[in-house]
């Protein structure tokens, strides 16, 4: 099921993809070794990982066949995102040259609400595990802070169309 909803008159796409408990166990292990609390780009206190790491050229695959096929776009540049107890994303938007979207695919069962605001107006979007968003790459964006036990994991990236 793929639910589009008109936000601002920006489109949110929400949809559910997936993926291989093997690949899955990878990158939750992979997060476990690494995690170390930190401040990066819009990251508070949470863990962000921009390079290659275990299970990320098969999480690309996957979600490159399935973004090609259902919206002809692919994924350009991506990291982990990690949050822990009481992190969060400062509100902010994307802005790279040729990024038309931007994207979260959450990897966790513990999320928090991503909230999408453009002038006075704010929606937010309570994600489960497997949950895959893509939005305009501007929408300013943000993730408050929660206390928690578990990593609210997921996977970021900005988009490009396909030619």
């Amino acid at each position: 099921m793929i639910n589009t909803y008109s936000l601002f008159a920006a489109n949110v796409i929400h949809c559910k993809l997936p993926i291989q408990f093997t690949l899955h166990k990878k990158i939750i292990s992979f997060v476990e070794n690494k995690y170390k609390e930190g401040n990066t780009i819009s990251c508070v206190n949470g863990f962000q990982f921009h390079d290659d790491f275990e299970g990320k050229e098969e999480l690309l695959k996957d979600l490159n066949i399935y973004l090609n096929n259902n919206f002809k776009k692919k994924i350009i540049h991506s990291w982990l995102n990690v949050l822990g107890n009481d992190s969060y994303n400062r509100p902010h938007s994307h802005n790279e040259d040729d990024i038309t979207h931007s994207g979260v695919f959450y990897l966790s069962h513990e999320n928090n609400n991503i909230y999408f605001c453009r002038d006075s107006d704010t929606f937010e979007i309570k994600p489960k595990i497997f949950d895959l968003l893509i939005f305009p790459y501007n929408l300013l964006h943000y993730v408050l802070p929660e206390k928690r036990t578990e990593k609210r994991i997921c996977f970021a990236f900005n988009l490009e169309s396909v030619k």
